[in-house]
């Protein structure tokens, strides 16, 4: 009998700790990665891109070729949300608090997998 594969996930933050912020896909800077365990993880930057031109996109198609299971943020647009579920990618957004809280609810299955883009457009800067 084959084992199990172990789940692979990526956590959005805003900051490079667990006890940091959940951020959006294409705004954060930080990807917490977790494969097998919550208490297993690394910490990835995330390359500086312009924003409101596809950033949330070219993180999507990161976690596509890294072959993701699940992708834990705060917001995300419509371009990356399809790529992510176009791709078999579960995606829970929404999601608020820090990557501890939010992982926590992910492994206790807290987290609803999203139906749609939580972003709707480009925020004007004033």
């Amino acid at each position: 009998m084959a084992k199990a594969k172990p789940c692979k996930m990526a956590v959005t933050a805003l900051g490079k700790t667990i006890d940091d912020r959940i951020g959006s896909l294409g705004r954060s800077k930080y990807l917490f990665i977790f494969e097998g365990s919550p208490d297993k993880f690394i910490v990835v930057g995330i390359p500086p891109h312009p924003e409101g031109v596809g950033a949330g996109l070219m993180v999507a198609k990161a976690l596509i070729e890294g072959k993701y299971d699940v992708v834990v943020t705060g917001t995300i647009g419509k371009r990356a949300f399809a790529a992510l579920k176009d791709s078999g990618i579960s995606v829970k957004a929404g999601c608020t608090g820090t990557v501890y809280e939010a992982i926590r609810k992910c492994a206790a299955g807290e987290l609803e997998e999203c139906k749609g883009a939580t972003f709707a457009g480009k925020v004007e800067s004033w």
